[in-house]
């Protein structure tokens, strides 16, 4: 999927994950960066989960954004599994130009592919742009969300 000269692909174990987290830390510009042992570890563990895909929005040879998604496995709705979307993150010169929207299609997608029956994701209560720009793309909010953090990071 492609879009403003940006194509949605997923993530390979030969991609280099300080590049990508050079995207993700926007997300979380206060957290300190893993070491590049730790980085790499949690780079080959995602890849080796079943049922995860990280999406990647490249231009060129720049990541400009990531959507992770995870397809669950699930006892109810006909045994049909769920995707859950987390790490939404679009670089700030490359916002406003579509990425987010073509990674969340391409999320989408894969979701039906894989015969899903809900994709669902939570979103900072302070992101209400974000919010508008989730329900322009058919998402509501239809749910209360809880979270509880158990550590601070090393």
């Amino acid at each position: 999927m492609s879009g403003d000269d940006v194509v949605v692909r997923a993530a390979v174990p030969q991609d280099d994950p300080e590049r990508v987290f050079d995207v993700l830390w926007q997300l979380a510009p206060g957290d300190s960066r893993p070491d590049a042992d730790r980085l790499a570890c949690a780079w080959r563990d995602l890849h080796a989960q079943a049922g995860r895909r990280l999406l990647l929005a490249v231009a060129g040879d720049t990541f400009v954004g990531t959507l992770d998604t995870l397809v669950a496995p699930n006892l109810t709705h006909g045994a049909r599994p769920y995707m859950v979307v987390e790490n939404v993150v679009v670089a700030p010169t490359w916002r406003r130009r579509g990425v987010a929207r073509v990674l969340m299609l391409a999320a989408l997608e894969y979701a039906t592919a894989a015969g899903c029956y809900k994709v669902q994701l939570v979103s900072n209560a302070a992101r209400t742009e974000a919010h508008r720009f989730y329900a322009s793309i058919g998402f509501a909010q239809s749910a209360v969300g809880y979270r509880r953090y158990l550590t601070t990071a090393p």
